[in-house]
């Protein structure tokens, strides 16, 4: 069997993050029937099919998922290389501007902004911080973090590690209140307005702790994890940032809930340099953080 070049994992991925030919082939500056063509030559030579087409678009078959980890391990390496024989030669400038929640600019991302300036000094981080939806079609960023299941078909997507989250109180709290029982002292503190019947209210609902009443709302992960360090009440809250945290403890017998996360460009954004060095830098750094994500480092 013929060994797969690099342009075909290319193909492969670009089909994955942009679930259709389409927005493949805007990722690749390639034609529609260029990619095509190349997604059946790969799928002849396994005898096996890769994506599933759906009305919603392409979905990896068992065989697919099982290439996706492989092939970005391969794509990874080969823009390591490329980084290091090239970047510094690079002339790359300008701005990019980049939006996030503050929390993950705080905790994740800023460390990492100092590494890649040094190798691009050239190039001048615009970060938006906050818990607002920044629009990318309108160019109000060129790259976006962001919490969701799937990204819009038009985007470009690049899955990032499921964001972790567990049960945490303070050592005080803990000590000082009952947690079960049918009368328990203790109360949730919830990121969804009252009365709401989100993903979180499903999530309590299922823990040792579904008595407890839910009795703040705190939208900010940070002001909730703060809320909880001043003894308010007990909540969910992103590892990430809650086990750096002393006077935080992981409250036992509860699973721990995942959030899926994606790094975001427009097409048209993503086809300039040095969005795309940029994109391709964070999506490693921030695999590299992966334990510390999701919670398994405790």
């Amino acid at each position: 069997m013929k060994v797969f070049e690099w342009d075909d994992l290319r193909v492969f991925l670009a089909i994955y993050r942009g679930r259709s030919v389409r927005a493949a082939s805007k990722l690749m500056g390639v034609s529609h029937s260029t990619i095509s063509r190349r997604l059946q030559a790969m799928e002849s030579q396994l005898d096996l099919k890769l994506f599933v087409r759906h009305n919603e678009g392409f979905i990896l078959t068992e065989m697919g998922e099982a290439m996706v980890e492989r092939a970005e391990r391969v794509e990874s390496e080969i823009l390591s290389m490329e980084r290091e024989v090239f970047g510094r030669d690079a002339l790359l400038s300008g701005p990019i501007r980049i939006t996030m929640l503050p929390h993950i600019a705080q905790h994740l991302i800023i460390p990492h902004i100092v590494k890649f300036t040094a190798l691009y000094p050239d190039i001048h981080i615009e970060i938006d911080a906050n818990n607002n939806i920044v629009d990318l079609d309108r160019r109000n960023a060129d790259i976006a973090i962001r919490f969701q299941a799937e990204p819009e078909d038009h985007l470009i997507g690049r899955k990032l590690p499921d964001f972790g989250l567990a049960v945490y109180a303070s050592l005080d709290y803990e000590a000082e209140h009952s947690f079960t029982g049918k009368k328990p002292s203790a109360r949730w503190l919830s990121w969804e307005k009252a009365n709401q019947n989100g993903l979180l209210s499903r999530w309590i609902k299922a823990t040792p702790y579904a008595y407890c009443q839910v009795q703040h709302s705190i939208a900010d992960p940070l002001a909730l994890q703060q809320a909880v360090i001043a003894g308010l009440g007990f909540a969910y809250l992103f590892s990430f940032t809650a086990d750096q945290a002393s006077q935080l403890k992981r409250l036992p017998n509860i699973d721990m809930q995942f959030i899926p996360a994606w790094i975001l460009t427009h097409p048209d954004s993503i086809a300039t340099e040095r969005v795309k060095v940029f994109a391709r830098f964070l999506w490693d750094a921030l695999n590299e953080d992966k334990d510390l994500i999701q919670g398994t480092i405790n």
